[in-house]
């Protein structure tokens, strides 16, 4: 889903991503930013809170949305399944969740993965994205997504609406 860390693979991070080097982000807490100086500020506060450089992963621009389209990020029968559901119109959560960090980087927005493989890890990763008005904070488990909550003004609850009774 995200550009590969230059040491793991630096003749693909030189030219941008491809196709080929987006992966599923299994167990990385996921957000959007919207500025630079946000990312900057979360990526210093990820760092010094004890989260490695390699495990905070930074996309941006139209060459990370199209290799993230043109992929599902999964692999065998998984890639095959999403493919076909795509063709139908059937969207599932990962679908919806992947398209919402796409528009993003379309939109000139950065989307941010940070490897949180514990609950107190994900839970730091979140608050952290957070803390820097990160939109669309999901938790990527291997099989589920977990949204982790924006920082948006509470909402106050709908009006009630009393019970009708039926009357004889």
């Amino acid at each position: 889903m995200f550009r590969p860390h230059a040491q793991r693979d630096q003749a693909r991070e030189s030219t941008g991503p491809t196709a080929d080097s987006v992966r599923y982000p299994t167990d990385h807490v996921v957000g959007i930013i919207d500025t630079g100086d946000q990312v900057r500020a979360a990526y210093a506060a990820l760092t010094s809170s004890g989260f490695l450089e390699s495990e905070v992963t930074v996309s941006s621009g139209q060459a990370s949305a199209d290799a993230l389209n043109a992929n599902t990020g999964r692999t065998g029968l998984a890639h095959l399944a999403i493919r076909i559901a795509e063709r139908f119109g059937v969207a599932n959560d990962e679908m919806t969740v992947k398209k919402r960090y796409e528009d993003a980087l379309r939109g000139g927005q950065f989307v941010v993965a940070v490897l949180a493989p514990t609950e107190e890890r994900r839970e730091l990763a979140a608050s952290i994205l957070r803390d820097q008005d990160a939109q669309s904070v999901n938790f990527l488990g291997r099989f589920s997504i977990e949204p982790m909550g924006d920082r948006v003004p509470s909402i106050p609850d709908a009006p009630s609406h009393p019970e009708r009774s039926e009357s004889p």
